[in-house]
């Protein structure tokens, strides 16, 4: 049990006013001395402990785990800009667990937040207990109490907090997890280095039966079309709070899956979304959730589908939305409807194709075709294996700014050969789960999903025309495979994006295919795209390794560039 601090009148006050004052809500620097609660070496390591050895080495390097490091932390706390309002709703929570998720925000190295706690109607006496209790007394803590005979639901609980929240940012924090001890700290920072971001989100791991972290989720940074494929965004999330309320807040008809259903909405109003690449919440499994067992609220998941269906319906894209069957539930796939073959321009690469032949076929024979609305550019030994596959690939670029599509290729025996390509800091291509089964999903079930990816395979890729004409088509510098890459990055600096298609499947009638790539021009690639490598692979992770095809953790590697 936590001992409940002496708070004079007078620091209670001055909380209030730093809410309610923006002549005192600039000036938060008393909060800097408000009593802390501190973690002791023992919780730390505790709280740092690991199912996984590789993930013990990664969280050994990048997570606070002696008392020395978070009071240092604590100390070059940034006063706030954006001041941030965490929302949990609380339901029968249990009460150990909750106690870990309520000293998981007091114990944050940032004290600018304030916490409201919403019981929705809880029967359990220990949960209401633990609410009462010295846990919760702390003046930035609101708890709002539903009467016990009509609890809301989530997303109505929520609402509530929402509406009562003074901060500019809300953060969600689900009962029985945990925040990572500097994820306030890290938030503040970010915001107020990027004043302009209306949603923000980090990675996050689980927290096992036995309470131990694993399952980590390195996510890419925002990919739009990721989110037809299901809500690889969550935890943490922070949306801007006149964002929430401009949507019409969280809906109830959609609860289990209403955080998806939030963003699908809120992306159609911004596209000011950032990422953090540091693990800062941590999400708890247990039998009752759908962290552990995916069938224990079947009623999200079709939920998720009826918020994706209102979100096609909404941007007046027609498409079917069905669950993936062979996936862990959560994931969906959307089909749209098929353009006609017509549309589409064919550039059939040779199978003795020279490296500095590549950009010339493509610009010669796009010289005497010039009408169709897409470009597929494929190798001669890169078949389709079904009539469709072509056209699939075509279907997404139908979708605003989607300017280049790549499919799924198999090898000759069947394997994997392309599922997306990354582009790493030095200019060099890898190849994800290259080899591996045609059935391996990969981490983050990155080779079955519909995804937005940097780069699009040079053997096999379909182009929107309005993107080649608003290009010029090849860059001049390049005569081999470096000139795709370079098409891509430049369409990519111009606001179009690129998808992978797993469903449109190639296979390979010959192996290897014959190298198209120039070496010479490898680092005048380098030399011109140097910045953009410097920040890393937008649809990759800084915390995954450069060197592993595998989405292996980067635990030796440098990641601060």
């Amino acid at each position: 049990m936590i001992q409940s601090s002496l708070i004079p009148r007078a620091a209670r006050y001055l909380f209030y006013l730093a809410f309610k004052s923006p002549f005192v809500a600039k000036r938060w620097h008393w909060l800097r001395y408000y009593p802390p609660i501190t973690p002791n070496d023992a919780l730390l390591v505790k709280w740092s402990q690991s199912e996984w050895p590789d993930y013990q080495r990664w969280i050994d390097r990048h997570t606070i785990q002696t008392c020395q490091q978070w009071q240092s932390l604590r100390r070059l706390a940034t006063p706030p800009g954006p001041k941030i309002s965490i929302v949990t709703p609380v339901y029968n929570t249990d009460p150990e667990v909750l106690k870990e998720c309520i000293l998981s925000v007091r114990m944050q190295t940032s004290p600018y937040w304030e916490w409201l706690l919403i019981d929705d109607a809880s029967q359990n006496r220990e949960t209401r207990s633990v609410l009462a209790s010295p846990y919760c007394r702390d003046p930035r803590i609101r708890l709002l109490e539903i009467n016990r005979s009509c609890p809301q639901g989530i997303s109505a609980a929520t609402n509530l907090g929402i509406n009562l929240a003074q901060g500019d940012f809300i953060v969600f924090l689900d009962h029985d997890d945990r925040l990572a001890l500097d994820a306030i700290q890290n938030l503040i920072e970010f915001l107020s280095q990027h004043p302009a971001t209306d949603i923000v989100y980090s990675d996050r791991d689980m927290l096992s039966p036995e309470n131990k972290r694993f399952m980590h989720l390195m996510k890419p940074g925002w990919s739009p079309e990721n989110l037809f494929s299901g809500n690889y965004l969550f935890h943490l999330m922070a949306y801007r709070k006149s964002l929430i309320q401009q949507v019409g807040g969280l809906r109830s008809e959609y609860d289990g899956s209403q955080d998806y259903d939030l963003i699908l909405r809120c992306m159609e109003y911004t596209d000011k979304i950032e990422h953090i690449p540091k693990v800062l919440y941590h999400w708890r499994q247990h039998s009752n959730s759908v962290a552990l067992n995916d069938n224990a609220k079947s009623y999200a998941f079709n939920a998720g589908i009826r918020a994706l269906e209102d979100a096609l319906s909404r941007r007046k894209i027609s498409g079917t939305v069905s669950e993936i069957k062979t996936l862990w539930r959560g994931n969906y796939r959307v089909q749209l409807p098929l353009p006609d073959q017509e549309k589409i321009t064919k550039v059939i690469l040779p199978t003795d194709i020279t490296p500095e032949k590549y950009t010339e076929i493509v610009q010669n024979r796009l010289l005497i075709e010039q009408s169709q609305s897409y470009i597929l550019i494929r190798h001669q030994a890169c078949q389709p294996i079904d009539a469709q596959a072509e056209q699939q690939l075509a279907s997404w670029l139908t979708l605003k700014n989607i300017g280049m599509a790549s499919g799924k290729v198999l090898g000759k025996s069947g394997q994997l050969h392309y599922a997306g390509g990354i582009l790493t800091k030095e200019g060099k291509l890898l190849w994800p789960y290259q080899g591996f089964s045609s059935e391996e999903p990969g981490y983050m079930a990155v080779t079955a999903i519909v995804r937005n990816i940097s780069t699009p395979n040079p053997y096999c890729v379909m182009i929107h025309r309005e993107l080649w004409e608003q290009l010029g088509g090849f860059n001049p510098v390049f005569r081999g495979a470096h000139g795709l890459l370079d098409f891509a990055l430049r369409g990519l600096a111009l606001g179009w994006r690129i998808v992978y298609e797993p469903n449109a499947v190639f296979k390979l009638l010959a192996e290897p295919l014959p190298e198209i790539f120039m070496e010479n021009e490898q680092p005048v690639f380098r030399n011109h795209w140097q910045e953009w490598l410097n920040k890393g692979d937008p649809a990759y992770n800084p915390n995954l390794s450069q060197h592993s095809r595998h989405y292996e953790l980067a635990i030796e590697e440098d990641i601060s560039s």
